[in-house]
């Protein structure tokens, strides 16, 4: 069984010796953190900011096999760059990456809400550019002789997958685009794009605070324009549960701590119900 969890303290030892394993090594990007305190700074940022930043350990029956991660490239447009991808020797020749990059996928696209993948891979690394290939990505063009590697220039290959490419629920899309739509009302202050998400007798029901709830759409996008929020909206998780979407959520301000749950019941392309609870985790 192949699985991939978030990194820990306890995994550096591996993570240490991977990463600068000779037949790893070349293949990592030049800048990539290979001493202990460097990649210890990384474990320790992808546990205090899960969505926008990600170690994580590719295990194969409980064992450590491998190494997996990304970072928020544009957090408004929802990309994510994918990165230091490496499988231990050992557990090669059984397509390990390829299984652990499905599941990688699924936790950015479906759980996070990410719009767009996107990753660069050496021009002489073909066995990832193939694995690439493999696991849906689509080449999108090289930038020549981008960077200096082994004592001579070599192009960067990039790669991209789209949420089209996966396959993603129409109610799961819905959340994630509304939670965006959403978030650029609070940067911007304008909340004008927000009666479009919602049907014309939409409910709103907040659990745990004494606000509303507010019926129709009229009434819902008034509240939010004479009480707005004061921060973005954080997509930890989410999940169909009958014609439910189920969403954990928290703040960008405390970005590894969950607030509550977000419940959407969809209709016709909107939102007809949305409950958000704020709950002490």
């Amino acid at each position: 069984m192949i699985s991939i969890r978030p990194a820990q303290s306890n995994d550096l030892d591996f993570l240490v010796e991977l990463v600068n394993h000779e037949d790893v090594q070349p293949f990592l990007g030049g800048r990539a953190a290979r001493d202990r305190d460097a990649v210890a700074a990384e474990v320790e940022r992808s546990q205090g900011d899960p969505t926008s930043y990600g170690r994580f350990v590719i295990e194969v029956d409980g064992a450590r096999a491998g190494v997996m991660g990304f970072e928020v490239e544009n957090r408004r447009s929802r990309i994510a760059h994918l990165e230091r991808l490496a499988v231990h020797p050992d557990f090669r020749g059984q397509r390990v990456s390829d299984k652990a990059a499905r599941l990688l996928q699924n936790h950015l696209v479906l759980e996070l809400g990410y719009h767009r993948l996107q990753l660069e891979i050496y021009g002489f690394n073909e066995r990832a550019q193939r694995h690439a290939e493999r696991v849906g990505f689509r080449l999108e063009g090289v930038r020549r002789k981008a960077y200096w590697r082994h004592g001579e220039w070599t192009d960067g290959v990039l790669y991209a997958l789209i949420r089209g490419d996966l396959g993603v629920p129409d109610a799961i899309a819905l959340l994630h685009d509304y939670v965006m739509v959403h978030n650029e009302c609070v940067r911007t202050g304008d909340w004008e794009p927000l009666p479009d998400w919602f049907a014309e007798d939409a409910e709103l029901v907040f659990e745990g605070v004494p606000v509303g709830p507010f019926n129709g759409r009229d009434e819902i996008v008034a509240a939010y324009k004479s009480q707005p929020p004061d921060d973005e909206v954080l997509i930890f998780a989410a999940d169909e549960n009958g014609e439910e979407i189920v969403a954990r959520y928290g703040w960008l301000n405390e970005p590894s701590k969950e607030a509550g749950r977000m419940l959407v019941t969809p209709r016709d392309g909107k939102i007809q119900k949305l409950i958000v609870t704020f709950e002490e985790v």
